[in-house]
């Protein structure tokens, strides 16, 4: 077929045979040869574990070299899945080597690592339990006056560990999102302890403690005063001092790709929304794929660039951009990204439940959650959101921004159902979003008191969060109320005090002629905020040049 039609047409043939006889077990071996040599290593893999359930009576119908490419194939979605920590990499890595490709043994050990972190940032106990005695296993004795590794830090997950190691595995515990884990950690630690304190690991449970603690709704008191100390005293009332605020991480300029800016943007928030786990959940992790920055855009620009034309053709590219994945799980997910960023709920829905099909990973199920919300399906969102929120380490990050997508969808009793949640499980720096979300929707409901309440808690925590500069915000006021030349330059210098405001872009994209200079410098800094890490900011700037 090859030699006489060319490997397109022979793949469509093959195709078109398997689905008339699904049972052809030759026709599949012979496509997924097929899709191998021809880049499409999730096809292939599709079609030789369709094989392996047909099997036969003296087992798999295949021959050997079928069954080394399965498990090459498999082994290499295995090493893509452990690239960003996936909890379903072990399982991969363990299959492959049953039919002759092994992992080496330090990929079976960080897979098990893997699989630990995701059960340490569970809502329950008995999983966290699970993670905490897998680290204790790989736990190393710390050496003498050098800073504590991984390994040494998880010496503090033993149960019979000394009280500063199990602070030093809190803080551990900490910076990869595991915060309940970490609070429970470092409160045993500060029970065990006196005053004075080791500053550093005071610090760590001070901002453990207001994470978990209510104490901006004043359903409880703050630590005594002897225990506010140093600069994470601030995120309690009645310090009078500013919460330290973390660095933004610095974006890479988006690469230069030759496409109308529409399709760029989308493009852009696609590749880094997929390939990347929200910062709030400790973790930041390559999919596989995609591959660098500028070929996954490039791969994807296509696509979006298609969807502009027609929707179903989009689709198809999407189907061929899935098979040529090294993970399918990934490539769904990727997909699902994209047509969030097109504005398509009703496709993005889909590809990301094949990606949760594949690979139930929290950053794949929270983005089910939040296609269910744009799509109107305010009662899925809810299910998919309660899924996704206990296994991601902070619940009210995945709560939020599902409330928030729900009530930009019209759905407010779910939105604020969201919101409820969000508020009752929020840290200082989720509460302010949710308490916003919860006015927006109490309103649209018209509960004016309950709306006002909100209002009033909402500025209580003015003082204490980062808020954008007051000179920015007066600009777009006074824009809005009557847009002159004088107010759109007004904008212009306040967004260049403010790099990552989408906001005041937006405002300059709709104010700024086509012809301005300026508004190709706004278009730039938009696609280069798409690919930010926060996703509701990310998915505003695409917004902003999709109007």
């Amino acid at each position: 077929l090859i030699q006489k039609r060319g490997a397109a047409e022979a793949r469509r043939d093959l195709t078109i045979r398997v689905l008339d006889a699904p049972r052809d077990v030759q026709a599949r071996l012979a496509l997924a040869e097929l899709a191998d040599k021809t880049g499409r290593p999730s096809e292939a893999i599709e079609q030789l574990e369709a094989v392996l359930k047909l099997g036969g009576p003296l087992g798999t119908r295949w021959h050997d070299e079928d069954r080394a490419r399965y498990a090459r194939l498999v082994l290499a979605r295995g090493r893509a899945r452990l690239a960003r920590s996936a909890a379903t990499a072990l399982a991969d890595l363990e299959r492959a080597g049953t039919f002759g490709a092994a992992a080496t043994k330090d990929e079976i050990v960080q897979a098990r690592i893997a699989i630990a972190v995701t059960q340490l940032r569970h809502t329950d106990a008995k999983e966290r339990a699970k993670g905490r005695a897998t680290l204790a296993g790989f736990a190393k004795p710390p050496r003498a006056g050098s800073e504590l590794s991984d390994e040494e830090s998880w010496t503090g997950a033993k149960p019979d560990a000394a009280p500063t190691a199990r602070a030093a595995y809190g803080v551990w515990a900490w910076s990869v999102g595991a915060r309940r884990e970490a609070y429970d950690q470092l409160a045993a630690w500060h029970a065990a302890t006196k005053v004075p304190r080791d500053e550093k690991l005071q610090g760590a449970y001070l901002r453990a403690v207001a994470w978990w603690s209510p104490v901006w709704l004043g359903e409880v008191k703050p630590p005594h005063a002897e225990d506010l100390v140093g600069p994470e005293r601030c995120w309690f009332p009645g310090t009078e001092c500013t919460p330290p605020v973390p660095e933004e991480v610095t974006l890479p300029p988006a690469p230069v790709i030759d496409a109308e800016p529409r399709a760029a943007v989308a493009a852009r928030y696609a590749a880094s929304r997929a390939t990347s786990l929200d910062t709030a959940a400790g973790a930041t992790a390559s999919t596989g794929a995609l591959g660098s920055d500028r070929a996954g855009i490039a791969a994807l620009v296509p696509i979006a660039t298609a969807f502009n034309r027609d929707p179903s053709v989009a689709e198809r590219l999407g189907r061929d951009f899935v098979a040529s994945a090294t993970d399918a799980a990934a490539g769904y997910a990727t997909i699902g990204a994209l047509f969030d960023a097109l504005g398509d709920p009703g496709r993005a829905r889909p590809a990301w439940q094949a990606a949760v099909d594949a690979s139930p990973e929290p950053i794949f199920v929270r983005g089910l959650a939040e296609s269910a919300a744009r799509g109107g399906d305010g009662p899925a969102a809810l299910v998919f959101a309660t899924q996704a929120a206990a296994a991601w380490g902070d619940p009210a990050v995945v709560w939020v921004a599902v409330a928030s997508a729900l009530v930009d969808a019209g759905q407010h009793v779910d939105g604020l159902y969201a919101a409820r949640t969000t508020l009752d499980l929020a840290g200082p720096e989720v509460l302010p979003r949710a308490l916003d979300v919860a006015v927006v929707a109490s309103r649209a409901l018209g509960r004016q008191a309950q709306a006002d309440a909100l209002l009033v808690q909402r500025t209580q925590l003015a003082p204490r969060t980062r808020t954008e500069d007051a000179d920015a915000r007066a600009a777009l006021l006074a824009h809005r109320e009557q847009p002159t030349a004088a107010t759109t330059a007004r904008l212009w210098v306040a967004s260049r005090a403010q790099p990552r405001d989408v906001e005041l872009r937006a405002a300059l994209i709709e104010a700024l002629d086509a012809d301005d200079a300026r508004r190709a410098t706004v278009t730039a800094e938009l696609v280069v905020l798409a690919g930010d890490p926060d996703p509701n900011r990310a998915l505003a700037a695409v917004a902003a040049l999709r109007r």
